[in-house]
C-alpha cells in the first residue's frame, strides 16, 4: 500500500476515534489533546515502541511493524525537536488556570520536557527508552545490538503469513539500523569518547557468540518457529518454508551487518579506557549530576545521596544483626553470614530438573501473593502472570531478573523474566523478595494497573520515572512481608535486598563522583551485601553502563515509605491503605516532587482540610 494511502488511513482511523471519544465520553481536555499529539509524534518516528505496546500490530493501522527505530545521530536530533517543541507548547499553558488531573499533566510534561532538553546539551548523551540513559550505544546490558535480537525475538508478533513477512522486512532493515548505530559510534569518537575496555570486550563476545550459531539454533529462527506454531496458524509445511526464507535473510543480511560492527568494535579497542565512571568525559561531573536528577527525580548532589547511601547501610546492617540473632547465627560480620547461608545446601534446589523447580516456584509465590491483594488494593488481583526463563544469549550480562509490563491489548501477559544461569545462585530465602519487586504487588502490577487509569493522556499510562518505578518495587517487598507471607529467612532476603539497594548509592556515586574502581566497588558490595561476586560483577557493571540508575530505587522507597507515615500520622483512624495505593497508582509513574504533591491533596482532603 503507497505511503499516503496508509497516512489517510490513520487520519481517518484518529479521526473516528476521536468522534466516538466525543459522542460517549465528551470532548477531552485541551491539555490531553496536545499530549496525545507529542506522543504520537513521537511513536511514529519509534516503530519499536509501538510494537511493544501492542495495540496497532495486525489492524489495519499497522503502517509500521515492517520497521525498525532508527539509531543514527539524526535520531537524538529528531528526539530533540521533539522535546524543544514539547516544552514551548507545554509553556503555553498555566498550570493555575487549569485544575485536578489536567494541572497535574501539565507541571508533568513541562518537567518531562525540561529535562530532556537538558540531556540533550551534551552531544554524546544517548535516549534509548525510559529507564536506561548515558553516553554508550553499545553496550552488554541494554545495547542496540542486544536489544534489536530480543525484539524481535519477543515483541514482533506472528499472527499469521503478514505478520511473517514483516517480520523478514525488519530482519532485511538491520543492516541500515547497525549502519546507524555505527554512525552514532563514530559521532562520539570524534569527540573521544569510546566505552570502557571491559565493556567492548563484552560486546564482541556477545555478537561473535550470535554469529556463531548455527542458523538452526539462531534464536530469530528458534524464536519465529515457536510463535508460528502458538499463533495455530501455520501448517508443518509453512512453518518450514517461512524458517527457510528467515534463514536466507540471517545468513545474507544479518550476520554480515553484525559481522562489520564487530569489525569496527575491533578498532575502538585502542583507544578505550581502564577508567569506567564517567566523570573522565568531557563535562561528566555536569552530565552525571544530569543523570541522577532524572532517576532520582530530586536536586540531591552526588555527596548527599553517597552519604545517604553510608547511613542506610549502617542501619540496614545493624537490622541484619539483629534477624541473624534471633536466628542463632553468627551476627559480627552480616556479609560474611549472609553470603554462608546463600549457600547452604538446604535453601537450594537439587535434581535436574531444577531449573525448572525454580520456574515452578516463583509462579507459586506469585499466584499466592496475586490472592491476597484484594485486602490491600481495590484493583484486587491480576488476571494472569507467568514466570519464563531469560534466553540463553541474554544470561551471561543480565540481571538475576526483570519485569516485562502486559501489552496493553493484553495478548502478551505480565511476565517474570528469571535469570538461571547457574541455579545454585538461587537461595529460597530471596525468592519472595525478588517475586514481590518483580511481579506483584511490584512492578508487574502497577504497571498493569496503570495501563487501565481513565481520563489520562497514554503518555501518562505508559511513561514511568525510575525513582517512582523502582521506589514502588522496593515497596512492594515490603508489603508483601506486611502481609504476613514470609517466615524469619525471608524477611532475611527483604532486608539484604534493602542493604543491597542501599549499597548502591554509595557504589554508583563512588563509580562516578569518586573515581573508584570497577574492582573497588565489587569488593565494597561483596562485603556489605554477602551476594556472590559473580552477581555482583554484573550489577556494577550494570551501573557503569547506566550511570545513576541504581540510585533510584532507594531514594524512591525512602519517599513512598515516608508519605504513608505521613498520611497515617495525620489521618490516624480514617487512613485507608487501598486508598492510598489508589492515590500511588491513579495518577501514574510521577516525579517525587509530584507524588508528594498528590499524597498531601489527599490527606488534606481526607482529613477535612479542603472541600
Amino acid at each position: 500500500m503507497p505511503l499516503y494511502a496508509i497516512l489517510l488511513l490513520v487520519i481517518f482511523a484518529l479521526a473516528l476515534i476521536g468522534l466516538i471519544y466525543i459522542l460517549f465520553w465528551g470532548f477531552p481536555p485541551w491539555i490531553n489533546v496536545a499530549v496525545l499529539r507529542l506522543t504520537l509524534r513521537q511513536l511514529l518516528h519509534d516503530p519499536e515502541s509501538l510494537t511493544s505496546i501492542g495495540v496497532l500490530d495486525n489492524t489495519l493501522l499497522d503502517f509500521h511493524s515492517g520497521c525498525l527505530t532508527d539509531v543514527s545521530p539524526g535520531y537524538m536530533a529528531r528526539l530533540r525537536d521533539i522535546d524543544r517543541d514539547g516544552l514551548a507548547l507545554m509553556r503555553q499553558y498555566d498550570p493555575s488556570s487549569l485544575e485536578g488531573q489536567e494541572r497535574l499533566t501539565a507541571r508533568l510534561m513541562r518537567w518531562y520536557f525540561e529535562q530532556n532538553l537538558r540531556g540533550h546539551c551534551f552531544d554524546y548523551h544517548w535516549r534509548p527508552g525510559q529507564v536506561f540513559l548515558g553516553p554508550y550505544p553499545v553496550n552488554h546490558v541494554y545495547g542496540v545490538q542486544v536489544d534489536l535480537i530480543n525484539f524481535l525475538c519477543n515483541d514482533h508478533r506472528i499472527k499469521g503469513r503478514r505478520s511473517a513477512k514483516r517480520y523478514i522486512q525488519r530482519l532485511n532493515k538491520v543492516g541500515w539500523k547497525l549502519d546507524g548505530l555505527k554512525e552514532s559510534l563514530q559521532y562520539r569518537e570524534t569527540m573521544g569518547i569510546v566505552p570502557p575496555r571491559f565493556v567492548l570486550d563484552k560486546s564482541l563476545k556477545q555478537i561473535e557468540e550470535f554469529i556463531a550459531l548455527p542458523l538452526d539454533n539462531n534464536p530469530l529462527v528458534t524464536s519465529l518457529q515457536e510463535r508460528m506454531e502458538k499463533s495455530g496458524r501455520f501448517s508443518q509445511r509453512a512453518r518450514e518454508k517461512w524458517a527457510g526464507r528467515v534463514k536466507y535473510v540471517i545468513e545474507s543480511e544479518v550476520v554480515p551487518a553484525y559481522r562489520d560492527l564487530a569489525a569496527y568494535l575491533q578498532g575502538l579497542l585502542p583507544d578505550a579506557t581502564e577508567a569506567d565512571g564517567i566523570w573522565q568525559l568531557p563535562e561528566g561531573g555536569d552530565y552525571y549530576d544530569f543523570l541522577l536528577r532524572n532517576h532520582t527525580t530530586t536536586d540531591l548532589t552526588a555527596e548527599e545521596i553517597h552519604q545517604l547511601g553510608l547511613k542506610a547501610v549502617e542501619r540496614l546492617t545493624d537490622e541484619v544483626r539483629e534477624v541473624l540473632t534471633q536466628l542463632d547465627k553468627p551476627a559480627e560480620a552480616p556479609g560474611e553470614t549472609l553470603a554462608h547461608l546463600m549457600g547452604d545446601p538446604q535453601f537450594h534446589f537439587k535434581g535436574e530438573d531444577r531449573r525448572q523447580a525454580i520456574i515452578e516456584t516463583y509462579q507459586r509465590i506469585l499466584d499466592e501473593v496475586n490472592q491476597r491483594m484484594p485486602e490491600v488494593f481495590h484493583y484486587g488481583s491480576m488476571d494472569e502472570i507467568v514466570v519464563r526463563r531469560l534466553p540463553d544469549y541474554k544470561e551471561p550480562d543480565s540481571p538475576i531478573a526483570y519485569a516485562q509490563a502486559p501489552a496493553i491489548d493484553g495478548r502478551i501477559p505480565g511476565t517474570m523474566w528469571i535469570n538461571l544461569r547457574d541455579p545454585d545462585n538461587v537461595y529460597r530465602w530471596g525468592m519472595r523478595t525478588l517475586a514481590y519487586h518483580e511481579g506483584i504487588p511490584g512492578h508487574i502490577y502497577q504497571l498493569g494497573q496503570a495501563q487501565g487509569i481513565k481520563g489520562l493522556p497514554a503518555f501518562r499510562r505508559m511513561h514511568y520515572f525510575n525513582a517512582y518505578l523502582e521506589g514502588w518495587a522496593l515497596y512492594a517487598e515490603r508489603l508483601g512481608w506486611e502481609l504476613g507471607l514470609e517466615d524469619e529467612y525471608s524477611n532475611l532476603g527483604r532486608l539484604q535486598a534493602l542493604l543491597w539497594r542501599a549499597a548502591r548509592l554509595v557504589v554508583d556515586t563512588g563509580i562516578h563522583a569518586k573515581g573508584w574502581t570497577r574492582q573497588e566497588a565489587i569488593a565494597y558490595m561483596v562485603k556489605t551485601t554477602g551476594l556472590p561476586e559473580r552477581d555482583v560483577t554484573t550489577e556494577v557493571e550494570r551501573y557503569i553502563v547506566a550511570p545513576g540508575q541504581a540510585c533510584a530505587y532507594y531514594i524512591g522507597y525512602l519517599k513512598i515509605v515516608a508519605l504513608r507515615e505521613k498520611a497515617e500520622t495525620v489521618l490516624g483512624d480514617d487512613f485507608d491503605l487501598k486508598d492510598f495505593h489508589d492515590v500511588l497508582i491513579n495518577s501514574g509513574g510521577l516525579p517525587l516532587n509530584l507524588l508528594e504533591d498528590v499524597v498531601n491533596d489527599y490527606i488534606d482532603r481526607e482529613s477535612g482540610l479542603v472541600g
